[in-house]
């Protein structure tokens, strides 16, 4: 039978319990792994990830700046998104541990058989990075998330990891009052030679808003009663909002946001964030 190193596994076991919610579980999994494994960039990408989740930003941030300050030496590996990690979670279940892929395939194993890459749609830099800025964005520092979004965006070897990290930059930017660097920011987003695919959450669609490809019910109709979209989606149409002046209209879609429940999201978070720190949404709905 063929091993599975245990903090892969340990990996695995914290990505399972934060798709199941239990965000602190999963803090603490990777907090032992850590133990066996000081200061690899990989554990500490992964408990900063759910530290966010957990509104730990503080200490994502600690984690996320520490991985980061390692890449340099790193080789980037490609990691997987939930679907795939499921399935080896119930191969590990089964005892079948040969059916479980590498959960962190390297550069060099992937350029040396690159049709084994399949649903890999992230790398470890690309995540360390992004994940930095988010934590960044959501403690209020949206100077110091500009050059991590910046790291992300150039990381990204995937269309959503790309377009997210514009997104976040744009959106910062934008509340930083530098508009003339936000429309760079969608100048780039203009050259992607956009796809579309199911696990995509709706960072598109935000910056086709921003761009003036589409318009504010078209966005809002994109999200087509999913949960998810409708969180990542009415973040930046709330904000849009914002940027116009219709504070009332912001305040309306994020009331909207929270009443999805989807608290992992970092839509969600970041309209939290919102009511707990921003004036112009002193009066909270009751879903805060």
């Amino acid at each position: 039978m063929t091993a599975v190193p245990l903090t892969h596994r340990y990996v695995i076991a914290a990505r399972l319990k934060g798709y199941l919610g239990k965000h602190e579980e999963s803090v603490a999994l990777l907090t032992e792994a850590l133990e066996l494994e000081p200061d690899s960039p990989r554990l500490l990408r992964f408990r900063g990830h759910r530290r966010i989740s957990i509104s730990d930003y503080a200490g994502a941030i600690a984690d996320l700046r520490a991985a980061a300050d390692q890449l340099a030496g790193v080789e980037d590996e490609y990691e997987m998104y939930q679907p795939e990690v499921e399935k080896d979670v119930v191969s590990l279940i089964l005892g079948r541990p040969e059916d479980v892929r590498p959960q962190h395939l390297s550069d060099t194993d992937a350029a040396a058989n690159p049709e084994i890459l399949g649903r890999y749609n992230t790398t470890l830099h690309a995540s360390v990075w992004y994940h930095l800025g988010v934590a960044q964005y959501l403690a209020g520092d949206l100077e110091g998330c500009l050059p991590s979004f910046a790291e992300s965006e150039k990381a990204s070897r995937h269309q959503e990891g790309l377009v997210a990290s514009q997104d976040w930059q744009y959106m910062a930017l934008r509340r930083l009052g530098r508009t003339a660097e936000a429309e760079e920011v969608l100048d780039r987003f203009r050259t992607v030679d956009l796809v579309d695919e199911p696990h995509l959450v709706g960072y598109e669609g935000r910056m086709k808003l921003y761009t003036g490809e589409i318009g504010p019910d078209e966005l809002w109709a994109m999200c087509d009663g999913n949960s998810l979209k409708t969180v990542t989606q009415g973040y930046g149409l709330g904000n849009w909002h914002y940027y116009n002046g219709d504070v009332d209209k912001a305040r309306e879609v994020f009331d909207g946001v929270l009443k999805t429940r989807v608290a992992h999201a970092f839509a969600y978070l970041a309209v939290k964030a919102e009511y707990e720190r921003n004036p112009d949404f002193a009066t909270t709905s009751k879903e805060n």
